[in-house]
């Protein structure tokens, strides 16, 4: 019986000065007021961590919290960062190559091995004529600083939409290039948001609509009889541009000045 009048253990907080021994400020709570008080003040810290992260520049550390423009940005970036490591290795061990023949610290068997390897590179069935040369030092020339190969990293987080709000069919014209067919009055529809870089019209009346979006992405669109846009004015996604001639227009994609298979980045079903 004695244990049913037995009291609730309490708890008590005091503050005392050191000096003087009194008690400044004293708290009583029990054990539930200390888990309450106790899941209070957590709960307040976490919400002032999240508010922090929410509405300050800080978010952008979080590695979800990236827009589509900046991370692809990064990853560009990191790549280049790859390509100059890589060229200053090579530049390295060419340097150091020529450092060794100077002070004739050069192996005696190097020359051999480098007459090995230029042999085994070379076809020794078929030899390489002066134009096949010539046109291997153009195209790798050409091609060495061709970044084609980013533009779907640079395309990551970006939703291309259809280029029309109805498509009857949709047909390649060129290596770079869709012709557009569709229901008649059906106007062609930017397939991201960007600004108006051009409107032009040509020597047949029809005009031609460049839109420039983010990460250096371009969209054009040839052909059109009625333009609805201006230069200079911003676009939205899905938002009419303009009515192709004879219910058909042209399409393309570029990116970076290299033009892009328009079929590889939006559905024309």
């Amino acid at each position: 019986m004695a244990e049913d009048f037995k009291n609730r253990p309490h708890y008590r907080l005091d503050f005392v000065k050191e000096n003087t021994f009194s008690i400044l400020w004293s708290v009583r709570m029990t054990s539930a007021k200390v888990i309450i008080v106790s899941t209070a003040v957590i709960a307040g810290f976490a919400a002032l961590i999240w508010l922090i992260i929410a509405f300050t520049p800080m978010r952008r550390l979080l590695p979800e919290s990236l827009s589509g423009d900046l991370r692809s940005r990064y990853m560009e970036t990191a790549l280049r960062l790859d390509s100059l490591e890589q060229t200053a290795r090579i530049n390295d061990a060419y340097i150091a190559n020529i450092v060794a023949i100077m002070r004739d610290d050069l192996p005696e068997d190097s020359a051999l091995q480098l007459a090995a390897a230029q042999v085994i590179a070379s076809d020794s069935l078929l030899m390489a004529s002066e134009s096949e040369r010539q046109f291997v030092r153009e195209y790798e020339e050409e091609e060495r600083f061709n970044l084609s190969v980013l533009s779907p990293i640079a395309a990551e987080g970006m939703i291309f939409g259809s280029p029309a709000g109805s498509i009857t069919k949709a047909e390649a014209f060129s290596t770079q290039g869709m012709r557009i067919i569709t229901p008649r009055n059906i106007p062609a529809l930017a397939v991201y948001r960007g600004s108006v870089v051009d409107v032009s019209t040509g020597s047949e009346g029809l005009s031609t609509v460049i839109v420039q979006h983010p990460n250096d992405f371009l969209s054009i669109y040839s052909g059109l009889s009625d333009v609805y846009v201006a230069k200079g004015r911003k676009v939205s996604a899905a938002q009419g541009l303009g009515t192709g001639a004879g219910d058909s227009f042209t399409f393309e994609l570029w990116h970076n000045g290299t033009a892009l298979d328009p079929q590889d980045y939006i559905s024309f079903e």
